[in-house]
């Protein structure tokens, strides 16, 4: 094998989608034979880490990889180098054994592509992060702030000019249960009081409900 380059181009309309929505994240998964792909980006202008990244976690084997993503993605640009090693875990992760036709890595690429839906509701989002994030989390503790911390104990008031951070709020899609019309007003409410969340990682404090939590911001 060498390296493959290949344009994701599929990802266009979900990403323009998410940066209307001012909810700049991805996740969703594909199936491709016996293969199981859940796709994440975080593309907040805090996320430095994260930003041009492609995570996939391949459900079969729990391999988790991340692709460098190259390339205009508003003009649907996402090129990505697969290289030998991410061929072989990807193959690894279709199962297909030994034998057969020899497998052509860009037509599976293409399939996949293919796949990538042209829209993602929040609440598949929300869904499919909870799902996979007990075994990604090691990897992604950088898309969240303070990723140790997943107590919700209130809020704190911000300065003039600031507003809560994509890092902060983005920790309400992990560590709650809340469903996406929920959520979506809570941040709207936090963005417009200029006050963001307070997170802890003391056990003995009482984890406050999202009712809770808008109740403080009307007060």
């Amino acid at each position: 094998m060498m390296s493959l380059k290949f344009n994701l181009n599929g990802l266009k309309q979900i990403y323009l989608e998410a940066l209307q929505r001012s909810d700049p994240t991805l996740a969703f998964e594909v199936v491709q034979g016996l293969g199981r792909f859940v796709f994440m980006m975080f593309f907040s202008k805090e996320d430095k880490e994260s930003k041009d990244r492609l995570f996939v976690q391949l459900r079969n084997t729990q391999v988790f990889l991340e692709l460098k993503v190259y390339g205009s993605h508003r003009s649907g640009d996402f090129f990505i180098y697969f290289n030998d090693c991410d061929q072989e875990v990807i193959i690894n992760e279709l199962q297909l054994g030994q034998g057969g036709q020899r497998f052509n890595f860009n037509v599976f690429l293409e399939q996949i592509n293919q796949q990538i839906p042209a829209t993602l509701p929040l609440q598949v989002k929300l869904d499919k992060i909870r799902e996979v994030w007990p075994q990604v989390r090691d990897n992604l503790s950088k898309v969240v702030d303070q990723a140790d911390k997943t107590i919700l104990m209130g809020i704190k008031n911000l300065p003039v000019g600031k507003k809560p951070q994509d890092k902060t709020l983005r920790k309400l899609y992990v560590y709650t249960n809340g469903e996406a019309d929920v959520i979506t007003n809570l941040i709207a409410a936090l963005k417009q009081a200029r006050v963001t969340l307070a997170w802890t990682n003391k056990e003995n404090v009482v984890e406050k409900s999202l009712a809770e939590i808008m109740r403080l911001i009307n007060a």
